[in-house]
């Protein structure tokens, strides 16, 4: 009897450390909880995106926009990922950070819109409007860019790697720099575009239209003359 009451409090105490021990778990994982929950508390419905054109920093990713007018809108550091734009139009948008991989963005109008810094990794732009679009430092490796309008449009450091633009218009694109390894050009029509320093690696110039474009040596294939 005396062995037990001496052991008694010895047991109290331990199953109070136990219990501070549970609570600051749980803390833990409260803390962790609410230290990734500002991004999800961010989603926002179609009906209000409408209304306001401004969701920065927001997780949209795999929301259906398709066909809406956005032009405008603020979606900077969004996450735009399998996001359905087709036929959107996001004229002079601000998407700088945002990420758009996967994203269906075939026949919308990018006019002026700025990309810079995006992911738009394995994206469909095929048929798109981006003429005088921002895509600075932007990464389109694995895109799909078929017949798209890139006219005047500034892609300086962006990463393409393996991308398809066939029969793209990148009539005077800026290319400086950008990195063109493994992508596929054939038919693209690159008259004066700018491609100094840039990277040329595997790439499918068949049937490519380099008239006056500026190679990444800094000379052009067809001179400075046009004739």
């Amino acid at each position: 009897m005396l062995l037990a009451a001496a052991t008694l409090p010895i047991a109290v105490h331990l199953s109070s450390a136990e219990n501070i021990s549970m609570i600051s778990k749980v803390k833990q994982l409260e803390k962790l909880k609410n230290a990734i929950q500002p991004l999800k508390a961010k989603k926002i419905d179609v009906e209000q995106i409408l209304k306001t054109k401004k969701c920065a920093g927001c997780d949209l990713s795999d929301i259906n926009l398709s066909g809406v007018d956005l032009s405008g809108a603020d979606f900077r550091n969004s996450n735009l990922s399998r996001a359905n734009l087709k036929n959107t139009k996001l004229k002079d948008a601000k998407m700088s950070g945002a990420r758009l991989n996967d994203a269906n963005l075939t026949y919308a109008d990018l006019d002026g819109a700025d990309f810079k810094g995006s992911n738009l990794q394995g994206a469909d732009l095929s048929h798109a409007q981006l003429m005088n679009t921002t895509l600075i430092e932007a990464d389109l490796s694995t895109a799909t860019a078929n017949r798209t309008e890139f006219r005047d449009a500034d892609l300086t450091s962006a990463k393409l790697e393996r991308a398809n633009l066939s029969h793209a218009s990148m009539f005077g694109a800026h290319l400086t720099e950008a990195n063109l390894t493994g992508a596929n050009l054939s038919h693209a029509f690159l008259r004066y575009a700018n491609l100094y320093k840039a990277t040329l690696k595997d790439t499918n110039l068949s049937g490519a239209d380099l008239s006056l474009a500026v190679m990444p040596d800094g000379t052009s294939p067809y001179g400075t003359t046009e004739y």
